[in-house]
């Protein structure tokens, strides 16, 4: 644990004056919740972040992945955007296949659920999407989700692969769970929409490059302020081209706007407990979101 945190302040070397304030606060509450979490009520549920690069073969990329997730005994782990290829767009698989064969595995025997950050999928026309699996304990596929927003700013995203169209969640019993990725981070629409679903922790898998720091931070405060519920960031790390580095700081946000874990940009795990008793709570006696007016 103290050496998880200790990078974060290392990592405030980099960042702006504004976000090494930031940084430091989330560093000492971060250690205090962490000495309160170790007695954990029944009720609530252990939610893990791996923070890792994906600059390796596919073989390299998910053994990688599967001993960082052996590290944590959370109830949900979740990996990064295009953890097991990063750097091919004209990579993909079929799903399910052999990287959700290997993940429900993982899952039955750990007894946890895998959020599989995102793969490259391709249908039975040959089209690409950036999809994102969520594996239940027993190891069945509870949800699919295809990145509907595709970067476009410097990126073959777009010109490589297909948008999903459907807003997705699942159900669950650490709460209602909404799936997003990355870019669509910058699109409060679908958040709104997902709520309306009934997203009660929503999760984004993240290839979040520099220099926008602050945007990511900000950002993932501020979709868990306005729905009322968990946010789960978990990027990527590493330089996967010359021009390219991703800005790690995984974070888990509670849906005050609290940061109650967070990463700096070296390879971690960053664990918080949740209880989907505190999104109701919330909801219910500060109501706004029984006050949207359709404009």
């Amino acid at each position: 644990m103290i050496v998880r945190l200790r990078s974060v302040v290392n990592d405030t070397q980099r960042a702006s004056p504004a976000l090494k304030d930031y940084m430091l606060q989330v560093l000492l509450g971060t250690c205090e919740r962490w000495v309160r979490s170790q007695a954990v009520d029944q009720m609530t549920h252990r939610v893990a972040c791996i923070q890792m690069g994906a600059l390796g073969t596919w073989q390299e990329n998910i053994d990688h992945a599967v001993a960082l997730s052996d590290e944590t005994d959370a109830d949900l782990i979740v990996l990064p955007e295009l953890f097991a290829h990063c750097r091919d767009f004209k990579a993909g698989e079929h799903i399910p296949g052999r990287t959700t064969e290997i993940f429900a595995q993982l899952a039955r025997e750990k007894g946890s659920y895998i959020l599989m950050g995102s793969i490259l999928e391709v249908d039975e026309y040959d089209r690409r999407y950036n999809s994102s699996v969520l594996i239940d304990r027993s190891g069945q596929i509870l949800a699919r989700y295809r990145k509907i927003h595709l970067f476009s700013y410097r990126s073959k995203e777009r010109r490589s692969l297909v948008a999903g169209t459907d807003v997705v969640t699942a159900p669950t019993e650490l709460g209602v769970i909404g799936l997003s990725i990355c870019y669509d981070l910058r699109f409060p629409e679908l958040y709104r929409a997902l709520v309306k679903k009934g997203a009660e922790m929503i999760i984004c898998p993240a290839a979040w490059p520099y220099p926008r720091i602050d945007h990511w931070i900000t950002l993932n405060m501020a979709r868990a302020i306005e729905e009322q519920c968990y946010f789960v960031g978990c990027n990527q790390i590493g330089a996967p081209a010359p021009t390219t580095t991703f800005v790690g700081r995984s974070m888990i946000t509670d849906p005050w706007g609290e940061v109650i874990a967070a990463a700096g940009a070296a390879e971690t795990i960053i664990e918080a407990v949740i209880d989907v008793a505190l999104v109701r709570k919330i909801r219910e006696e500060y109501a706004f979101l029984n006050d949207i007016v359709e404009i």
